[in-house]
């Protein structure tokens, strides 16, 4: 059984850990994971400034969304889940928290910069591709999507 709950500040080590794994799961070369080691790391000052969810399976953290907001726009800042817990639904669940944060604040729409890997995930989720941005290493670009959040049902 999955259990969503707010992060608190003692989290950042573990969702900082459960970032990394993550990301490094997807076999990208450990000169990028250097590369992107702060845009990974979670700290009790990002926690508190920010809007984030945390998904324990069986007492285990098993992953996390973060949540940049703005006026009527959010962006998913963070997603990851432990490779041992991929194919759950516990991803799912957790865009779903996050879509029912933003629908309850009134957020129209919610972005999110796919890493490749996940761009399907989300796409079957009833994101749509808007663009690409620009990534590091260059010339990387990774996919830029968008939740229709008042299209979108809620995970009641």
């Amino acid at each position: 059984m999955t259990y969503i709950r707010s992060a608190v500040l003692a989290d950042a080590d573990k969702l900082t850990e459960i970032a990394h794994t993550a990301k490094q799961h997807w076999g990208y070369p450990d000169a990028w994971i250097e590369l992107w080691q702060k845009d990974l790391t979670v700290t009790p000052q990002y926690i508190d400034e920010n809007t984030i969810y945390v998904a324990e399976c069986d007492h285990h953290v098993a992953g996390f969304v973060s949540l940049d907001m703005q006026d009527n726009e959010a962006e998913i800042d963070h997603l990851w889940v432990l490779p041992e817990y991929m194919g759950l639904g516990i991803g799912r669940q957790l865009v779903y928290c996050a879509l029912d944060h933003c629908k309850s604040r009134g957020v129209e729409r919610l972005k999110v910069v796919s890493d490749p890997n996940a761009t399907d995930f989300y796409r079957r989720m009833g994101a749509v591709q808007q663009g690409q941005v620009a990534s590091t290493p260059a010339p990387r670009k990774l996919p830029l999507l968008q939740f229709d959040v008042n299209q979108h049902p809620t995970n009641q």
